[in-house]
């Protein structure tokens, strides 16, 4: 079966219809009966039978549809790799982050990385933490920057910077008074919960008893930047990780260090495009620079 016939059957088989495929492909509707009759001829079996004027899918058809659906999905993302390598050539660096390091680091390290590579193209985009990995796995981006908890590293994990979770309150709040934070220290009622990232949720449930048993009124968020405006509105303390204070506006807030220590890194994760090896190296190496004075400063502030 050739790669255009998968995509005529993918099609038939979701869309239910030989007018529908044949739009969507930009075929006429005679190539396309054509095509599933020449598939049928090859295949030795039935694909589809009429029922209700729709196209119906035989048990034979239904037992191939989800691996041909991922071969045209495969050579769909082949063939975007071959337009941006067409495109660009190797001379375009594709980075993605978490939303904190995106919007507030990623365009310092862009601009003086650009100054010592001014042929290359950048494409800076943003994920939650837990897509970065399967966005660089898949090879649409170069180089991803992910948090991790410093205890759950990947052998030979890439360290940009070491942070650790810290607690964030009001100007003038009790917390403040402490020099460090302890769970015990938190009234659950008071707490912003935040369920970004199974990791680092998992990674506070080991080290705090009875983490995971919240109150049925606890607020909750999935965003470290909601969470935070949060507590700028005084409606209570949270738990981040220090890199997620990167553009918050200090004068506003009170961030004090949690206890016990959970460390959590920023780690890059790279595709391994070889030809595009030294500028990504040179790439962390700036943000290396620009995350590692951050929790320094952060610390300073208690």
């Amino acid at each position: 079966m050739s790669p255009k016939q998968l995509e005529v059957f993918v099609h038939v088989v979701e869309l239910g219809s030989v007018t529908a495929a044949a739009s969507a492909l930009g075929m006429s509707q005679p190539s396309v009966s054509k095509s599933l009759a020449l598939i049928e001829q090859q295949m030795g079996f039935d694909l589809f039978t009429r029922a209700g004027g729709r196209m119906q899918a035989t048990p034979e058809a239904q037992e191939i549809y989800e691996q041909a659906r991922r071969v045209v999905d495969g050579i769909a993302g082949f063939e975007r790799l071959l337009e941006r390598v067409r495109t660009y050539g190797v001379g375009q660096l594709r980075i993605c982050a978490t939303p904190a390091l995106a919007i507030n680091v990623l365009p310092q390290a862009v601009q003086q990385w650009r100054r010592a590579h001014p042929e290359h193209g950048v494409v800076m985009d943003m994920f939650l933490n837990n897509e970065i990995e399967d966005a660089v796995a898949r090879r649409e981006y170069d180089l991803g920057f992910v948090l991790r908890p410093s205890e759950d590293l990947p052998a030979g994990a890439q360290i940009v910077a070491g942070g650790r979770m810290v607690c964030v309150m009001p100007p003038g709040h009790r917390l403040a008074a402490l020099p460090e934070v302890r769970w015990e220290d938190i009234s659950p009622q008071e707490l912003i919960y935040i369920t970004t990232d199974a990791r680092i949720i998992a990674a506070l449930a080991r080290s705090i008893s009875g983490f995971r048993e919240r109150p049925v009124s606890a607020l909750e968020t999935n965003r470290y930047t909601l969470a935070i405006n949060l507590v700028h509105q005084g409606a209570g303390v949270t738990l981040v990780d220090e890199f997620a204070l990167s553009a918050a506006d200090r004068a506003q807030l009170e961030v004090r260090p949690f206890a016990p220590a959970i460390g959590v890194d920023v780690v890059s994760i790279s595709s391994g495009r070889r030809v595009i090896a030294e500028p990504e190296a040179a790439f962390v190496e700036v943000m290396r620079g620009l995350l590692i004075p951050r929790p320094g400063r952060l610390a300073a502030s208690k």
